[in-house]
């Protein structure tokens, strides 16, 4: 009876401290809510085999799982934001990364040596220009290098900076003509439930998360680029409310039940 008890108030816990992480990120750009999924203990038997009339032996609660639904776009209006809308992931690699990450924030901006960072600091991926002339992408992510805009090549400041919705980034100096500078790729996965969360939007390829794909933004299997945008959360806080409330009544209930079967015990004892 104990332990039936516990394994309800522990999975209230994990999905209160699952949907806690949801709310506090309600308003962090690229964020994807999770999720916990419950099973229930059964003795020796399968879920598939246990008759309608067996009582169960508690919950268990088993890996969260990630939403990979569409985020509202939210108009920021920069030269360097993008927001994707459909399938597909940046792919970033932090200063001291071995690899590379891949994540949804499009709220990109330069460096003081022109890299193509994103918030965090980290370096956006993609195909540089060769001769002044946009390449194809290839099947190897690895590849990939850091997006650097050449601001200290040219005498003329940066006088303007796009990136066009196939991703290719053009760049003038001056009152020169724009140039190629690189193209900003997507990247899909095999099975994306299989990254690994790093935090701040941001995940690691995994053995389960499967082969990767590289493509243009708009080309088969790959999502759109909204330029001037970034995706939000697909967080609602509403029904995270509504699924909190669910929780502390669960975690209530199952208190007050080991509270009277605490009691009873005490006056058996006696």
């Amino acid at each position: 009876m104990f332990s039936t008890i516990k394994s309800g108030m522990d999975t209230a816990l994990q999905e209160l401290s699952t949907i806690s992480n949801n709310i506090s990120n309600a308003n962090s750009t690229g964020f994807k809510k999770t999720s916990v999924m419950f099973s229930e203990f059964y003795n020796g038997r399968t879920p598939h085999g246990v008759e309608s009339a067996l009582v169960g032996l508690g919950a268990n609660a088993e890996v969260s799982r990630r939403s990979d639904s569409q985020g509202a776009l939210v108009e920021m209006g920069g030269a360097l934001d993008a927001a994707i809308v459909g399938n597909g992931y940046f792919m970033t690699q932090h200063p001291d990364q071995v690899g590379y990450s891949v994540t949804r924030n499009g709220a990109f901006s330069l460096d003081n040596e022109g890299f193509l960072v994103t918030q965090d600091g980290d370096f956006v991926l993609g195909q540089t220009a060769v001769n002044g002339e946009f390449v194809g992408l290839g099947a190897d992510a690895t590849v990939l290098e850091k997006i650097q805009v050449p601001v200290g090549v040219s005498d003329a400041p940066l006088s303007s900076i796009s990136i066009g919705n196939n991703g290719d980034i053009l760049a003038a100096f001056g009152e020169g003509f724009e140039v190629p500078v690189a193209t900003l790729p997507l990247s899909v996965f095999s099975n994306p439930s299989g990254l690994r969360q790093l935090g701040g939007g941001k995940y690691s390829p995994t053995d389960l998360s499967g082969r990767v794909f590289l493509g243009n933004p708009g080309s088969a299997g790959f999502g759109d680029l909204e330029t001037g945008y970034v995706e939000g959360s697909n967080v609602d806080i509403t029904t995270e409310m509504t699924n909190m409330i669910r929780a502390q009544q669960q975690f209530n209930g199952a208190a007050r039940i080991m509270q009277t079967n605490s009691d009873m015990i005490e006056k058996m004892t006696r």
